[in-house]
């Protein structure tokens, strides 16, 4: 993905808002790393919504202090009819489209915020049950790695799989050429259980897959005290 691509898409917007198709977004998770311009946007509009989320927290009802009549009280009616209907519009706008819009930012900014990140290493340097996950029961977290192996034609395609110990596909991503330049993130959805599990990667290509390695880790939930 080029830059233009990325702002004439609005990448950036819908990667917050998670409006990407999956293609997509590893495209652009492949691009922003090395734009310094959407890299920025994206930790601008993370900030911005972070920020409006306190503002939204913070904001107080003002208190309007009645004023006495004055000399030109009769002329007040006529100008605060249409001063109140556009606030009516505004007070709208504000609650059907902005303030909507800002909150959905909010939500996905605030899960990408979250969300805890883990590397992933191979089976020899880690041992047979690969790296240890200590998260949080229910959360979603990521994984990044390096996929070294070259790839076996000009058309092929990375696919990693997340099996469980049974041999089961839980989700699976596509990686292309351009992403393994750089570590690999992988999004591993909420609710997974303790245990152990693998990523799978395969290089596709031709209509054949080959088998690229295997990264095996193994998830425990972390005891934490809820507080009231």
């Amino acid at each position: 993905m080029e830059h233009n691509d990325a702002v004439r898409l609005q990448a950036v917007e819908k990667y917050m808002l998670g409006e990407l198709s999956p293609d997509v977004r590893d495209e652009f998770e492949a691009h922003f790393f090395d734009c310094a311009v959407c890299s920025f946007n994206l930790r601008a509009g993370i900030a911005f919504a972070t920020g409006a989320r306190q503002f939204f927290a913070e904001r107080r009802t003002p208190v309007i202090a009645m004023e006495k009549p004055g000399w030109f009280a009769w002329l007040k009616p006529m100008i605060a009819v249409p001063v109140f209907a556009a606030l009516i519009f505004l007070v709208g706008y504000q609650n059907l489209v902005s303030i909507p819009h800002l909150k959905q930012i909010n939500s996905a900014a605030s899960e990408m915020e979250a969300r805890p990140w883990f590397p992933l290493m191979d089976a020899s340097v880690k041992g047979s049950a690969g790296s240890h996950i200590e998260v949080e029961k229910g959360k979603a977290f990521s994984l990044f790695f390096d996929i070294t192996t070259p790839p076996r034609q000009p058309d092929s395609i990375y696919l990693v799989h997340m099996k469980d110990s049974s041999g089961n596909i839980l989700t699976t991503e596509r990686v292309s050429q351009q992403m393994i330049k750089k570590a690999v993130i992988f999004n591993v959805p909420a609710g997974v259980s303790e245990g152990e599990y693998k990523l799978v990667i395969l290089d596709q290509a031709g209509g054949s897959t080959t088998s690229v390695g295997e990264l095996p880790f193994t998830v425990a939930f972390s005891s934490q005290i809820q507080q009231h």
